[in-house]
C-alpha cells in the first residue's frame, strides 16, 4: 500500500494530507506530493478478496465523509444548480442534476456528434470512465475529480466517480450509501460494480421516503438499477436508514 505519483494541484491539501484513508496502522503509507491528489493503493498477495473491498470501502467512507464540507465541492453543487435553475427545495430536482453530470457525455447512448459535450458552463468537457493501472486501485480526490472534469482531461472508475458524487451530494444536504449490485450475470454476487443511493428529506412524488438507485457509468434513469444485492452506508445518519435497507447492509459495516 503506498501514495504515488507527484502533481501540481493539492486536492488532497491540508488537513487532509495527513489522513490515513483506511489504510490500517501495521501498514506504511510511504506518501509524497502526489497524495495530495490521489492515493495508489496495492493490495497483498497474501489478502483475501474481502480483505481488500473492506479496506477499499473504509478509504471511500473517509473520503466521503472528509470532502463533503469541502468549499470547492460545496461552491460546485451551488454553481451546478444555479445553471440548472433548480428551484428552492427541489430535491429531486437537485439530485438528478447531479446525476446528469456525473453520468456525462461518453455513455452508450450519447449520440455520436455530443461525446464529451460539457454539461456546464466554463467546463472543457465530460465525465469519462476509464478504468484503473493494472494491478492497482486509485483513488482519486472528489476535487480532483471535479477539477479533471472541467479540464476536459475526465478519466475515474465507478468508485472514484461514486465518492465523488456522494460527497457532492452531502454537500448538497442528502445522505449517500454505496449499492453493490450484480451488474455480471454471469457471476452473480461477485463485487464488480458499485453505485450510489441516496433519498430526499422530505417524501417526494417518485419515491416518497424511500431510497432509490443512482447508476453514474450507464445510462440508466434514477431509480432504476440492476439487482442490488448490499448496501453500505458512505455518510447516512442513522435516522435515515429504514429496515429494508437496514438488513441488506453487512454487519461489518454497520
Amino acid at each position: 500500500m503506498a501514495g504515488a505519483d507527484a502533481g501540481s494541484a493539492h486536492a488532497f491539501s491540508d488537513p487532509f494530507r495527513a489522513a490515513r484513508w483506511g489504510v490500517s496502522h501495521e501498514f506504511t503509507a510511504g506518501y509524497t506530493g502526489g497524495v495530495d491528489q490521489q492515493l495508489r493503493y496495492t493490495f497483498s498477495p497474501e489478502g483475501s478478496m474481502t480483505d481488500g473491498f473492506t479496506a477499499t470501502i473504509r478509504i471511500l467512507q473517509e473520503m466521503t465523509s472528509k470532502y463533503s464540507t469541502h468549499p470547492e465541492v460545496v461552491q460546485f453543487t451551488r454553481r451546478l444548480f444555479n445553471a440548472r435553475k433548480v428551484r428552492n427545495h427541489d430535491e429531486l430536482g437537485e439530485i438528478f442534476s447531479l446525476v446528469n453530470y456525473f453520468q456525462g457525455t461518453f455513455t452508450t447512448s450519447t449520440p455520436d456528434d455530443q461525446i464529451g459535450t460539457p454539461l456546464l458552463k466554463g467546463d472543457k468537457g465530460s465525465y469519462r470512465y476509464q478504468k484503473d493501472p493494472y494491478g492497482a486501485e486509485l483513488f482519486q480526490a472528489p476535487t480532483k475529480v471535479l477539477r479533471d472534469i472541467q479540464a476536459g482531461e475526465s478519466g475515474a472508475d465507478c468508485d472514484d466517480i461514486a465518492a465523488c458524487a456522494a460527497a457532492c451530494l452531502a454537500a448538497a444536504g442528502y445522505p449517500a450509501m454505496l449499492l453493490i449490485v450484480d451488474a455480471d450475470a454471469g457471476n452473480p454476487g461477485a463485487y464488480n460494480h458499485v453505485m450510489l443511493s441516496s433519498k430526499t428529506s422530505q417524501p417526494n412524488e417518485m419515491f416518497g421516503d424511500e431510497w432509490f438507485p443512482i447508476e453514474l457509468i450507464h445510462p440508466f434513469r434514477p431509480g432504476h438499477s440492476v439487482r442490488i444485492t448490499q448496501y453500505i452506508p458512505l455518510i447516512v445518519e442513522p435516522w435515515d436508514v429504514n429496515r429494508r435497507e437496514q438488513g441488506l447492509i453487512p454487519s461489518r459495516f454497520r
